[in-house]
C-alpha cells in the first residue's frame, strides 16, 4: 500500500515537472518570436497600451464623478431644495432658496430630522500682522452633523455654536497658525475676533462644498444680512430627511410652502433634489432631474469603450496579418509532432504575455498621468 502512494506522488510529480518544462519551452518561444519581431512587437505593445491606458484613466474619471458627495453617512436622506417657476412661458429651476425655508421646513414638518443654510463668499482674515484673502462659508451648526467631513479638533455638535467660533480646515489652519495648535486662538475676520473651535479634515477633491472656514449663521445678523422674507432667493437650504420617508411624497406636501408664507406673492414651487444626484443633474422637467452632468459621463463611458475596442481590433488584426508569415513555423512544429492544441496554446501564450506586459505599461503610463 505505501509503495502504491509513493509510486502515485512520484508520477503526480513527473507530470508537473513535464508541465513546467512545457510552460517554460513556450514561454521561451514566445520571447524570442517577440524579440525576433521588434516592429511588430512595438507596434502591438504600443498600441494595446496606449488604448488600454486611455480608458483607464477615462474610468477613473468616471468613478470620481460618480463618488462626488457620496462619502456622507446620511446620504441616503440629504437633499437640498430647490425651486421651480413659469418665466415668461418657460419653466426655469434654480437652488437659492430664501433664509427662512430650512428653518420652516424643520420646523412644521415632522418628515425632517435636521436642515441647514449655506452663504458663502469672500474675506479678508487676519492673524497679527498676517493678512489673507479666505473663502468662507456660513452655516447653521448642525451643518457639522448633517455633512460626513471629519473633525481633526473640537466637537461637531457644538463646534459652531458660539455668534464667534470659527471652524478652519486643516490646509487653512496651517497657513495661519503653521505647526502650533490652533485650538482656541483668535482670527480676525472684518474687525471681529473670532475663537478657532474646530478642525476639519481637508476637504476631499469629490465635494461640491469648498471653503476655507466655517461660521456660524449668527454672523448673518452681525452684517445685517439676515432676513425672513420669501421673495429673497439668497442662500442654500438642506434637508435630511427621516428614515422611511418617500421624497416623492414629502415633495408634494411642501411644493407650495413659499406661496403659503409669502401669502401668494411668491408663486415659485419647492422640491427637493438628492445628494447622489447634486453633482450629475442639473437639468430637471416637472420637477424630476433628467440630464446635466450626466450625459458627458455616458458619453465618456462610449468613447472609453471604443477606444478599448479600437485597440483589440489592432491588436487582432495585426496578429492576423502576421500568421501568414508564421505558416512555414506551423508546418514545422506538425512535423516534429505538435498538436493542435499545443499550437493554439502556443499562440493564445503568446497573445496574453502581449496582453500582459502592455496591461503594465498602461498602468505605467496612468500612474505618470494621475
Amino acid at each position: 500500500m505505501a509503495l502504491s502512494k509513493d509510486r502515485s506522488f512520484l508520477i503526480h510529480a513527473d507530470q508537473l515537472t513535464k508541465r513546467a518544462s512545457m510552460f517554460n519551452n513556450y514561454l521561451k518561444i514566445a520571447f524570442r518570436n517577440l524579440v525576433k519581431n521588434k516592429a511588430f512587437t512595438f507596434i502591438n505593445i504600443s498600441g494595446l497600451a496606449i488604448g488600454m491606458a486611455s480608458a483607464m484613466l477615462i474610468i477613473f474619471w468616471v468613478a470620481n464623478e460618480f463618488s462626488y458627495d457620496r462619502f456622507h453617512k446620511n446620504e441616503s436622506f440629504l437633499y437640498e431644495a430647490w425651486n421651480s417657476g413659469d418665466f415668461n412661458g418657460s419653466q426655469q429651476y434654480w437652488d437659492y432658496t430664501p433664509k427662512p425655508l430650512a428653518l420652516a421646513l424643520k420646523a412644521d414638518y415632522p418628515e425632517v430630522a435636521d436642515a441647514c443654510r449655506t452663504n458663502s463668499g469672500w474675506f479678508v482674515t487676519a492673524v497679527g500682522d498676517r493678512k489673507f484673502s479666505s473663502n468662507y462659508m456660513i452655516t447653521d451648526p448642525s451643518f457639522l452633523t448633517m455633512f460626513s467631513f471629519p473633525m481633526l479638533q473640537g466637537k461637531p455638535a457644538s463646534a459652531l455654536n458660539n455668534v464667534y467660533s470659527i471652524v478652519l480646515t486643516e490646509k487653512f489652519s496651517k497657513r495661519l497658525f503653521g505647526q502650533t495648535d490652533p485650538m482656541n486662538r483668535q482670527v480676525k475676520i472684518d474687525s471681529n475676533n473670532f475663537t478657532v473651535t474646530g478642525i476639519l479634515k481637508d476637504l476631499p477633491t469629490n465635494t461640491r462644498f469648498s471653503f476655507d472656514y466655517l461660521l456660524p449663521w449668527s454672523v448673518m445678523k452681525k452684517l445685517n444680512n439676515d432676513d425672513d422674507q420669501w421673495g429673497n432667493n439668497s442662500v442654500q437650504s438642506y434637508v435630511q430627511l427621516k428614515q422611511g420617508v418617500r421624497p416623492d411624497l414629502f415633495n408634494q406636501k411642501i411644493k407650495d410652502i413659499t406661496k403659503i408664507h409669502s401669502r401668494g406673492q411668491e408663486q415659485q414651487v419647492v422640491f427637493l433634489h438628492p445628494i447622489t444626484k447634486w453633482h450629475l443633474y442639473s437639468r430637471f422637467e416637472k420637477q424630476v432631474a433628467v440630464g446635466g452632468q450626466i450625459e458627458t459621463v455616458r458619453l465618456f463611458i462610449v468613447i472609453a469603450v471604443f477606444i478599448l475596442l479600437i485597440a483589440c481590433i489592432n491588436f487582432m488584426n495585426l496578429s492576423t496579418a502576421r500568421s501568414e508569415k508564421r505558416a512555414r513555423e506551423v508546418g514545422i512544429r506538425k512535423v516534429a509532432g505538435a498538436t493542435k492544441s499545443s499550437l493554439v496554446i502556443q499562440f493564445l501564450g503568446e497573445s496574453l504575455l502581449i496582453a500582459l506586459i502592455s496591461g503594465v505599461i498602461a498602468f505605467g503610463l496612468v500612474q505618470i498621468s494621475l
